[in-house]
């Protein structure tokens, strides 16, 4: 893996960072302002301001939108353009098919959490270097009306909001791994590689219109449940549905794709 690593530009995996990075800092900016000019009247805490608890703000609503965009930029398409040209052959004189897809799947997964993971640990960083981190409280927070409805372990959040952040955290870059393999897979059985890089959002924002119509009691887009609190009704069960039926499905197109590439 390390040799595929060594032929990412390194420069591009920065500006795409950089990109990600912009809308939190959009996010955090006004907050930090904010508490340098006054003091703490609304019992506020970085747990109740950072970007995954901020259903408001028209950046933290577009980063969560964009996040299969953003997760698929560093590698998911890394291997198709190898096929293109000719490098995936030359690794693959040195080791068998089995290993070096493992290698392109490995990266692409790592690169694709790290990439949409990072902007929200900087975000909830610079929050909580300027706002004190006290405890959310459901009566003194109403205003951010984290409830059962909105909120995966909903109790945790009020009792370890630390552990909750942390839970939605490793979440986000499971489900940033998971869009980058799923580029990866659609790459493998298209040709056009800026459709194959936008797929997982134009999904996202078909589910989206899917649940506008109210044909189903919970939201099945990752855009509402990866954020610790959602715009929608969201329920454990519905996120581990989603979330299973999105692995088996990258499952299924990653060995589509390897069976096409073991004809080579």
């Amino acid at each position: 893996m390390l040799t595929l690593w060594h032929r990412l530009n390194k420069r591009t995996l920065f500006s795409i960072f950089v990109i990600a990075l912009l809308l939190p800092s959009i996010q955090a900016y006004p907050i930090l302002q904010q508490f340098t000019q006054q003091s703490n009247s609304f019992h506020s805490s970085p747990y109740t301001l950072w970007m995954g608890i901020d259903s408001f703000h028209f950046a933290s609503i577009a980063y969560y939108l964009v996040l299969p965009l953003i997760a698929a930029l560093p590698a998911a398409t890394l291997l198709k353009k190898d096929l293109s040209n000719g490098f995936f052959m030359q690794v693959k004189l040195k080791n068998t098919l089995k290993q070096v897809l493992r290698d392109y799947y490995v990266l692409a997964f790592l690169l694709g959490g790290l990439i949409v993971t990072l902007p929200l640990l900087v975000n909830f960083t610079a929050i909580a270097l300027k706002v004190p981190s006290t405890f959310p409280d459901n009566l003194l927070n109403q205003n951010i009306l984290v409830i059962n409805r909105n909120t995966l372990l909903v109790s945790l959040y009020y009792t370890h909001p630390f552990v909750h952040y942390l839970l939605n955290l490793i979440m986000v870059f499971l489900w940033g791994g998971l869009y980058a393999l799923f580029t990866t897979a659609i790459s493998l059985n298209l040709n056009n590689r800026f459709f194959s890089l936008s797929v997982g959002l134009l999904i996202q924002m078909s589910l989206l219109l899917f649940q506008g119509l109210h044909v189903t009691p919970y939201s099945l887009s990752p855009a509402d449940f990866l954020k610790q609190t959602a715009m929608s009704d969201i329920s454990l069960g519905t996120t581990l549905a989603t979330t299973i039926v999105s692995i088996g499905c990258t499952m299924i197109l990653l060995r589509l794709g390897r069976e096409k590439l073991s004809d080579l």
